[in-house]
């Protein structure tokens, strides 16, 4: 599936571990920058699928299906689009359970797809959630996604704090690297 460009819409990935804040990062940004969030589609997809018995064709659906909510609120976004995952963690996802990584997925991420990519530190409390499974993962999975920007030479950094404390710091480094695109 191809990148659709608008570019007058800069394009912020949100990744972490599991229990990390993206989620509520990701709508707190999209709120304050009055603009869309581009929501994880796994989620929904494993409120009607096995969590514990998915396959690496589930994980392609999945990355098909995220790309294509990027698409589609890619032109109805306001100056920014936020994105609460990318594939590369459907990527590293696949890695861990399967060893292995589907064509679709390794052909499909490329280090320009965002503008920056934000990576939530794990400084807050684990979560209790039916599709969470891997608390004792979450300072491997944190450098595991930034290895795979640094692998990219993607523009990423690490955000810092608990609550609004992160949503102050992300708000920050998206303000500083574009000053134009989030001026009132």
């Amino acid at each position: 599936m191809e990148k659709t460009t608008t570019p007058s819409v800069k394009k912020i990935a949100i990744l972490g571990a599991e229990s990390s804040g993206k989620t509520e990062l990701s709508l707190k940004l999209a709120r304050h920058y009055h603009t869309l969030c581009v929501p994880e589609y796994a989620r929904e997809y494993f409120d009607t699928h096995d969590i514990n018995h998915y396959t690496m064709a589930d994980l392609d659906v999945i990355a098909q299906k995220q790309l294509q909510l990027e698409n589609e609120l890619l032109p109805k976004a306001d100056r920014l689009l936020i994105c609460d995952t990318t594939l590369i963690t459907i990527k590293i996802w696949s890695a861990y359970q399967f060893n292995k990584i589907s064509e679709f997925i390794s052909s499909s991420i490329r280090g320009n797809d965002y503008d920056l990519y934000l990576i939530c530190n794990n400084d807050v409390a684990w979560t209790e959630d039916p599709q969470r499974r891997n608390p004792e993962l979450r300072d491997h999975l944190l450098k595991w996604n930034m290895h795979e920007l640094t692998k990219l030479n993607a523009d990423y950094h690490l955000i810092e704090g608990t609550g609004e404390e992160k949503l102050k710091n992300a708000i920050q480094i998206i303000d500083a690297h574009f000053p134009a695109a989030t001026a009132s």
